[in-house]
């Protein structure tokens, strides 16, 4: 899946990077970006300020674990993770200044940089770290990255243990999930520590209807301000014509007029995130030696394009899943053969493919899928190639459904393999 983001000329120029400038002591070095992660070059000045569309509604109360999109654009300029990791798919410090490997990659050691902080001034901790990891919120993500348990280490030093070795530091922990926040006495805003900070909120500049988050660059540095916009306007391209300087989205009739704006640049993002559809009758079948088929470029090509609204194309690899090395040595995680999915074996009922109920491209994937298992093979090529890949996905009744469940649902779905099939 491909974003773009479109922007005006004239509010160009202060679209850079900024690094957080704060220190306990010592001042905080920007972070190296690889110049191939470079949307744009850095400006000779800055402008005073910028305007940025959020096309999704924003909480403060969701900080700092972002649930949406526009979430995600806005809670990447307040709050950070111990590590991130640039477009090229590299590990790059974040809170973190160095790490390293213990007990055979089940240890990972990680001290906190030096210089890093919280908006208030105060320094940021191991605990603080941990701190908010204990989260509800966080919880599943922990789980999910294999996570055992957490210690510290003075104040500068967090230890995270792993049920499995990893060679390499685990990038999990560069998800928004593991951001680091610190509640606040005077501000719904949780304090963070990235390189701007939130102002209070007001209404939208220029009569724009919606909600204004203003935000300032952090502990001195230089930079514009950036005023996010949360917009309930139905015509993303009215807002283009307005006060807007930057929209990010997905949808390709708002790139094309973009495109034919002289005053409008658009630029397309990395290739940033993939679907999976995880079937638990594949499993099934395969675990019993079964032979099944497979989806070719060109299927996958034609799946992208009839199912997403946007920017999108077939998978294509590497994914971590083509060389499990990666994921270490799983013999003491998983000391017996997993056991097969339960709804693999579900025969009566209605079967769902499930997927996030905020996620609208999963939606538009799975309810494709379910489409694909209602046509006649023999006169459509996609159809056939994902009968044949996914048993099980037609000749029973009453059928096969798509449908949105919450992300505590799916979770707990997954978790044990309840249901037919996912699109995560």
């Amino acid at each position: 899946m491909r974003l773009s983001v479109l922007l005006k000329t004239i509010g160009a120029v202060a679209l850079v990077v900024l690094a957080s400038c704060g220190k306990r002591q010592v001042m905080r070095p920007a972070p190296a970006i690889p110049p191939e992660c470079e949307i744009l070059p850095g400006p000779v000045e800055f402008a005073d300020s910028v305007t940025v569309a959020l096309l999704n509604s924003v909480r403060p109360e969701h900080a700092p674990w972002a649930r949406n999109p526009g979430e995600r654009l806005l809670f990447r300029h307040l709050y950070e993770t111990l590590i991130t990791v640039d477009c090229l798919g590299e590990v790059q410090a974040g809170l973190a200044g160095s790490w390293d490997r213990g007990d055979g990659g089940r240890r990972w050691t990680f001290e906190l940089s030096v210089g890093a902080r919280f908006w208030d001034g105060t320094p940021v901790t191991a605990r603080d770290v941990a701190r908010s990891w204990r989260s509800a919120a966080v919880e599943p993500m922990i789980r999910g990255a294999g996570i055992d348990s957490v210690t510290v280490d003075g104040d500068w030093v967090l230890r995270v243990y792993f049920k499995q070795r990893h060679r390499k530091v685990p990038r999990a922990l560069s998800a928004s999930a593991f951001a680091v926040a610190k509640s606040s006495g005077y501000s719904r805003w949780p304090l963070g520590t990235g390189p701007y900070r939130v102002v209070t909120p007001g209404g939208g500049p220029g009569g724009l209807s919606g909600r204004a988050v203003r935000l300032h660059p952090s502990f001195g540095a230089e930079g514009p301000v950036i005023e996010f916009i949360e917009t309930s306007m139905y015509d993303a391209r009215d807002l283009l014509e307005g006060v807007i300087d930057v929209m990010v989205t997905a949808d390709p009739a708002v790139i094309e007029y973009a495109a034919s704006r002289p005053q409008l640049s658009t630029i397309a993002l990395p290739w940033d995130r993939t679907y999976v559809l995880l079937s638990t009758s594949r499993v099934k079948e395969l675990r019993w030696g079964g032979r099944l088929g497979t989806i070719s470029s060109e299927i996958s090509d034609g799946l992208a394009r009839n199912a997403v609204r946007g920017d999108a194309r077939g998978y294509r690899p590497p994914s971590w899943w083509d060389d499990l090395r990666g994921c270490g040595d799983l013999s003491d995680a998983v000391p017996w053969f997993p056991p097969v999915p339960r709804g693999a074996g579900s025969s009566s009922g209605l079967r769902r493919i499930l997927y996030d109920l905020d996620d609208s491209i999963a939606r538009d994937i799975a309810e494709r899928i379910v489409a694909l298992a209602a046509t006649d093979p023999t006169a459509s090529p996609e159809a056939a190639a994902i009968i044949s890949a996914v048993p099980g996905l037609t000749g029973h009744a009453p059928g096969i459904i798509a449908e949105g469940v919450t992300g505590s649902e799916l979770d707990s779905s997954l978790r044990y393999g309840d249901d037919f099939a996912y699109v995560i």
